[in-house]
């Protein structure tokens, strides 16, 4: 029954199915693929602290995908063609900080408030930035908090603030249950007498931070569920 009613649904769409080594397979226009034997639905949810109430039992293993993805899956092969049931996935969803593109002074100020952990960097940046004179647009005295605009001409920088560069700063890029990585980045500012200043920030580090974040999100897992399989 079953397979006559794939059968159905592929003469409809336009594809065919063939049986090799009594598995059935899909020819479309994508190829020649595998049909999926009928699986639960794999539940979704987006920190860390879901996988620990869940708490994995036996048969099951973590593997941590990457930086933002970790999944809860059978330990054991779900059928003869070596396919494993994935029973839960969570997944870190943020706003993230786009780097290597230039943003206006006030979107940048605000950026780097809402998408980074605050530290003595962050606060040399915004005063760095918050205190930038537009020639031909404006003069922006900016602390992040209270803002001052006076017509002018030119850039030029209210005060003379000393940052470094490169700038190791913790953006907002992993589960929030873990220390978000470090990483350096090239703190840059443009402008011309015909256009408001901007800023961005460029990657420095090889994403090496990646590493890092998926060392930190085992680290925790192991802490809250142990004796439970991981797989980073």
């Amino acid at each position: 029954m079953i397979k006559e009613g794939i059968e159905k649904i592929l003469a409809l769409s336009g594809s065919t199915s063939q049986i090799i080594n009594d598995r059935t397979y899909e020819n479309g226009p994508k190829g020649i693929i595998p049909i999926l034997p009928p699986k639960a639905e794999t539940l979704t949810i987006n920190t860390l602290t879901g996988i620990k109430d869940y708490d994995p039992g036996a048969g099951e293993m973590l593997h941590i995908l990457d930086h933002k993805t970790v999944n809860v899956i059978s330990e054991d092969y779900a059928d003869r063609w070596l396919t494993r049931n994935t029973y839960l996935t969570a997944v870190h969803e943020s706003p993230v900080f786009k780097f290597g593109q230039y943003y206006d002074v006030e979107m940048f100020i605000i950026a780097l408030q809402s998408l980074f952990v605050q530290d003595d960097i962050t606060a040399l940046i915004l005063k760095l930035v918050g205190n930038i004179k537009d020639e031909g647009v404006s003069n922006f005295c900016d602390d992040g908090v209270t803002q001052q605009v006076k017509a002018k001409t030119g850039i030029s920088l209210v005060s003379n603030v000393p940052v470094p560069n490169p700038v190791t700063l913790r953006p907002y890029r992993t589960f929030m249950e873990i220390q978000q990585p470090a990483s350096t980045f090239v703190f840059r500012i443009k402008g011309n007498k015909d256009e408001a200043p901007l800023c961005a920030l460029f990657e420095a580090d090889g994403r090496m931070w990646r590493l890092k974040a998926i060392k930190e999100i085992k680290s925790w897992l192991e802490f809250e569920l142990p004796g439970v399989k991981i797989i980073a």
